[in-house]
C-alpha cells in the first residue's frame, strides 16, 4: 500500500514538471521600464537623449551692443534646437576688431567663428588663418549671393566666408535747407558745380551751417562722397597705370573739400550727423543706410526738418557694400558645428530678421525680387548695377590699401596733409 502511494506521488510530480516547463524556459525581458511623468501626456512624451557628443564653439563678433543683444537672442534659439553644441559668444569693439583678430590668429588662439569685414577675408585666408566656408552655405544660399559680396571672400577659387549683411553709405539731406539754398527743383545726384555752390553758401551763411558732415577717419565714407559727387565708381583707384587724383573728377572733389574744409563737419559717429541734420547745422551727411533709414522714418512734428535719402550712387556698377561675414578659424576643433551655426545665422528668414532689427540689408537676391521696398532699393537679379558686379580689385592687399587710404584721409581731414602732398605720397606707393 505504501509503495503504491509513493508511485502516485511521483507520477503527480512528473505531471507538474511537464505543465510548468514552458514558463520556465521563456526568455525574461531586460529592457528598462519608461516612467512617464504624471503631468505629461504619454502620447506626447519624448524620452531625453542621453550621451550626446558635445561640440564647443567660441564666437567673436565685431558689433555694437544693440546688435549683439539681438545676436544673443538668435543664438539662444539655436541652442534649443542643437543641445549638443555649447556656445560662448563674445563681443568686440568694432574699432579694435581687426587688430584683435590678427593677433589671435597669429597666436593660434582665434575663436572658432569670427564676424569680420569682407575686405579682411582674403588676407586672413591667404595667411592660413581660415578654413573654407563652402559647407556653411546650405541649400540655395550660394546661388543667392551678390557678386559684390562674394568676390572679396573668394581666393584660389574657394569661398572663405559667408555673408551676413551689407550696409552701404548713403547721403542724407536736410531737404528744407537744400531748397532754401538751391531752390525746389533740385534733382539728385548733384553735380560738382552744385556742390561747389553749396560750399560757397555755407561760407557766406550768417549761421554756422556745414555743407557736409562726414566721418574724417573712415575711407569708405570718403569713397561714398566721391561716388556721389562724381557719379563714378571708386574701386578702380588702385588699378595699374591709373592716377585717380590728377586731372580727374576725384581730384576736383578733393580740391573742393580742401578749399572748403572750414565749413565741413568731420564727425566721429552717426549720432553726431543725425543731430547736425536735425539742428540745421549740417546740410548733408554721409551715413550708413541702416542709420539713415531709421533717422528718416522717425515720426516728426511739423517744425522739424524734412530729411531725405539720396542713394542714386547705388546705380553705379559698384559701390562699397560695407558687408560683414562669418569665417571659420583654421584652428577650430568643431568645424561641422561651426558650419551648422553659420548656416542657421545666415538663412533667408534670418536675413529678414536682421533687416527688421538692425536695418541692415539682406544678402539674398530672391528677397529683393519678392519685396517691393527692397526691389526699389536694389534690382535683385536684374541689371548690371550694384551689387551685381564684383569690385575691380579684391586681393590679399585690400585691407592694407584701405588702411593706407584711411591714414591719408584722416590727415587730410585734420588739415595736416594738403592735396599736393596726398598726390605725392600716393604716387610713391602705387
Amino acid at each position: 500500500m505504501a509503495r503504491s502511494k509513493s508511485a502516485l506521488v511521483f507520477l503527480l510530480l512528473c505531471i507538474m514538471v511537464l505543465i510548468l516547463s514552458p514558463w520556465a524556459d521563456a526568455p525574461t525581458s531586460t529592457a528598462p521600464i519608461a516612467v512617464v511623468p504624471d503631468n505629461i501626456e504619454p502620447s506626447t512624451y519624448v524620452a531625453p537623449v542621453l550621451d550626446l557628443e558635445i561640440s564647443e564653439l567660441t564666437i567673436e563678433v565685431a558689433m555694437e551692443e544693440r546688435e549683439f543683444e539681438e545676436l544673443v537672442a538668435q543664438n539662444e534659439e539655436f541652442t534649443l534646437i542643437h543641445p549638443d553644441i555649447h556656445i560662448e559668444l563674445r563681443r568686440l569693439d568694432p574699432e579694435q576688431a581687426y587688430s584683435t583678430y590678427t593677433q589671435s590668429s597669429q597666436l593660434e588662439e582665434a575663436a572658432d567663428i569670427m564676424l569680420v569685414s569682407n575686405e579682411w577675408v582674403i588676407q586672413f585666408a591667404s595667411s592660413g588663418y581660415l578654413l573654407p566656408a563652402d559647407s556653411a552655405f546650405a541649400g540655395k544660399a550660394l546661388a543667392e549671393q551678390f557678386d559684390a559680396l562674394t568676390a572679396p571672400l573668394k581666393w584660389n577659387g574657394i569661398l572663405w566666408g559667408v555673408p551676413r549683411d551689407m550696409d552701404p553709405f548713403v547721403l542724407v539731406w536736410n531737404q528744407d535747407l537744400l531748397n532754401e539754398w538751391l531752390g525746389t527743383n533740385v534733382a539728385f545726384p548733384l553735380t560738382l558745380e552744385q556742390w561747389s555752390a553749396l560750399a560757397d553758401k555755407s561760407a557766406q551763411s550768417e549761421d554756422i551751417v556745414s555743407w557736409l558732415a562726414i566721418d574724417g577717419t573712415d575711407p569708405l565714407a570718403l569713397m561714398a562722397w566721391l561716388e556721389n559727387a562724381s557719379s563714378q565708381r571708386s574701386d578702380g583707384i588702385w588699378t595699374a597705370d591709373n592716377d585717380p587724383w590728377s586731372g580727374t573728377l576725384f581730384e576736383q572733389a578733393l580740391l573742393l573739400l580742401e578749399r572748403s574744409r572750414p565749413n565741413v563737419q568731420f564727425i566721429e559717429s552717426t549720432q553726431e550727423a543725425a543731430r547736425a541734420l536735425n539742428d540745421r547745422t549740417a546740410l548733408a551727411a554721409i551715413m550708413p543706410y541702416s542709420e539713415a533709414a531709421t533717422l528718416v522714418e522717425q515720426p516728426r512734428s511739423a517744425p522739424e526738418p524734412k530729411l531725405v535719402i539720396d542713394h542714386h550712387s547705388w546705380k553705379l556698377p559698384f559701390v562699397w557694400p560695407r558687408g560683414s561675414c562669418f569665417v571659420i578659424s583654421s584652428n577650430t576643433k568643431s568645424e561641422e558645428a561651426a558650419s551648422a551655426w553659420i548656416s542657421e545665422m545666415t538663412k533667408d528668414q534670418m536675413q529678414l530678421r536682421i533687416m527688421e532689427e538692425e536695418g541692415k540689408l539682406p544678402v539674398y537676391r530672391s528677397l529683393y525680387d519678392s519685396d517691393r521696398k527692397l526691389s526699389n532699393l536694389i534690382p535683385g537679379r536684374t541689371g548690371q548695377g550694384f551689387p551685381n558686379q564684383s569690385p575691380l580689385y579684391s586681393g590679399p592687399e585690400m585691407s592694407a590699401r584701405l588702411e593706407y587710404l584711411r591714414n591719408l584721409w584722416t590727415r587730410f581731414a585734420l588739415g595736416s596733409l594738403s592735396l599736393e602732398e596726398w598726390k605725392q605720397e600716393w604716387s610713391s606707393n602705387y
